[in-house]
């Protein structure tokens, strides 16, 4: 390339790079440098009518009447220039419907498209605009009266942004209430932002996150709840009651709902229909997902725990119309006989929630917990995990490109690298490429006997199996010679992009990556390498990464464990190809330790690091 062409090229990139600076840096241009001028207008406010059938009467619950103190926020392009309009007795008409105020420091926003020029919200609390605002009106919530306006002239005619419902609650002393919908419908979002000009109007233009329930504050004996334009509670509702700090009642509307904007659906007096509440959280019931979702949590004392009715980390994927749960299978990790319910004691559903609780004196295991429909068919299930000694983790010297979990998924102990066999009890779980449910390793030291277990038997299919059916029936085993568990190719249950609702791991951890989590691929030439078949263990870095040599499953007899002591499979999130997976194929019987595939049927170890 010529000097010149070159000279051109970098004098493009750097005008380019400059031009990209200022954007960032001056978003908002300063008032004072801009060409428009700021300009003094007397402004009129309307409220938006009210219509109601023949016979009835104007909703008191709607605000048909401004009042002194009332701000509004009016705007034109920019945040920065937007003004808060406070209405005086002064300002505000006789019948209250409109107020007319002198308002200063206004910068109309002119565009071709549309005659408006400034644009307005009430209430001025809930105004969130972002810094180039233009001809939207954003809000910070939509449980509340929102309205919103464009000007024709110095007028603003206001539009209610979404609807309501409403009911009164003539018996009792309630303080206030919480709704939500069986089916977990959107009843409203984190923020909303709405378009009015006077050639558009658009109610929905941005939303936030959805709200799942809303909480609020009994207006004496009046309940209202605010919700956009087109909310649809698909199941009905239910609304339960505080009385001194606890819900007391519960109220139930089981037909389908839907609101839309500017409408008010008043239920009336609900009193004769509120049902005694039973609240079966305790108060010393512990959050387990307070942390997040997933199929996997991890308990380390007695007690009474629950965790959402959700799918794996999706937080808001919560189950259709879940009606009980169970306990599937409970294990020591041993071969001695597992006596039911000494994992966990009890498990139900209520309320969204999974609830379970252990017996007095904890007793290590692992479990596998279902959420089930009427029907008794399982909508999804959890691995509960209770090992012995604390679960840690560390990058062990650098030699893993995050920090690790010092055992196995699923292992009650930590594999000892010392000069005696290890404890088989730190096998862990094994599992099918991609799936989220566990299945028992070796119950003794190098030996092809699973680990007993109490509860469903496993099942292993004739052939390959449905997603659908490895949710539906958590304790099947699909299999093909050197194939997948899965009928339907799919490379995304495990991903190194992100975590996937189908990750097995505990919140905070994730299947590892093939390439940055692990070491290098040949792990006898890392630092720290030890390997003793004797004793039943591999080990590198420094301090020491234990591992057990765990053996699998293979994918022509996943009914049973095979090379424990003379190699492990460790699985990794990314798919090798439509058939298997990727891990580390670790081999003491043919010298190898490298990375490699397997077929995703066969049931390998997981050991987690940290997200």
């Amino acid at each position: 390339m010529r000097t010149i062409d070159k000279i051109a090229i970098l004098c493009i990139l750097a005008l380019a790079a400059v031009s990209c600076q200022e954007r960032k840096d001056d978003p908002q241009p300063d008032p004072q440098k801009e060409e428009v001028k700021p300009e003094t207008r007397t402004l009129t406010f309307v409220l938006p009518d009210v219509i109601v059938g023949e016979g009835e009467e104007v909703p008191a619950t709607l605000k048909t009447a401004w009042v002194a103190g009332d701000q509004i926020v009016v705007h034109g392009e920019y945040a920065a220039k937007q003004v808060i309009v406070t209405l005086s007795d002064a300002n505000i008409s006789s019948d209250k419907k409109s107020a007319t105020v002198t308002v200063d420091n206004l910068y109309p926003y002119v565009r071709e498209d549309c005659e408006s020029t400034l644009y307005a919200s009430y209430p001025a609390a809930y105004a969130d605009n972002l810094r180039h605002c233009f001809f939207y009106s954003k809000f910070s919530t939509t449980n509340a009266e929102l309205l919103a306006a464009c000007n024709n002239g110095d007028t603003f005619k206001f539009e209610r942004i979404g609807g309501m419902l409403t009911m009164t609650v003539e018996e009792g002393n309630y303080e206030g209430f919480l709704l939500s919908t069986p089916k977990k419908d959107a009843i409203g979002y984190e923020f909303l932002q709405v378009k009015l000009t006077d050639s558009e109007q658009i109610f929905t233009q941005y939303k936030g996150d959805p709200v799942l329930q809303i909480e609020g504050k009994m207006e004496g004996n009046v309940i209202k709840v605010f919700v956009p334009d087109g909310t649809t509670m698909n199941g009905g509702f239910t609304i339960k009651l505080m009385e001194n700090g606890e819900y007391t009642k519960i109220y139930k509307y089981t037909d389908i709902m839907v609101i839309l904007r500017g409408e008010v659906i008043d239920l009336g007096d609900i009193s004769d229909e509120l049902q005694k509440y039973e609240n079966p959280f305790s108060p010393d019931i512990i959050d387990l997902d307070a942390n997040g979702s997933a199929n996997c949590y991890v308990v380390t004392e007695a007690g009474g725990y629950k965790f959402k009715a959700v799918k794996g980390n999706n937080p808001i994927a919560f189950l259709e119309e879940p009606a009980d749960a169970k306990v599937l299978w409970e294990t020591w990790n041993d071969d001695s006989e597992v006596t039911p319910g000494s994992v966990l004691e009890s498990v139900a559903y209520a309320e969204d929630y999974i609830i379970i609780h252990t017996p007095e004196v904890l007793k290590s295991g692992n479990a596998v917990v279902a959420a089930t429909n009427e029907d008794g068919d399982i909508l999804w299930s959890w691995h509960i995990w209770i090992p012995e000694t604390a679960i840690t983790s560390a990058s062990y010297g650098g030699i893993m490109g995050t920090d690790l979990m010092d055992r196995n998924l699923g292992a009650l102990v930590a594999t000892s690298g010392s000069d005696a066999q290890i404890d088989p009890r730190s096998y862990g779980m094994v599992y099918q490429w991609g799936r989220k449910d566990p299945f028992t390793a070796a119950g003794s030291f190098n030996s092809s006997t699973q680990a007993t277990y109490a509860g469903e038997e496993e099942v292993v299919a004739a052939g390959q199996i449905s997603l659908e059916e490895s949710i539906l029936y958590p304790r099947l085993l699909g299999h093909i010679d050197n194939g997948d568990w899965a009928d339907l190719p799919d490379n995304n249950f495990w991903t190194e992009l992100e975590k996937t609702i189908y990750d097995p791991c505990p919140a905070g951890y994730r299947v590892p990556n093939r390439t940055g989590d692990f070491w290098a691929s040949d792990v006898s030439a890392q630092a720290g390498w030890a390997i003793s078949a004797d004793f039943g263990w591999l080990k590198l870095g420094s301090p020491q990464a234990v591992f057990p040599i765990a053996g699998y499953r293979d994918d022509y007899s996943v009914g049973g464990m095979a090379n424990v002591g003379a190699r492990t499979l460790y699985w990794f999130a990314r798919a090798a190809s439509d058939v298997k997976g990727a891990g580390a194929d670790l081999r003491y019987d043919k010298g190898t330790y490298v990375f490699g595939s397997a077929p995703k049927a066969r049931l390998g170890s997981v050991r987690c690091i940290a997200e």
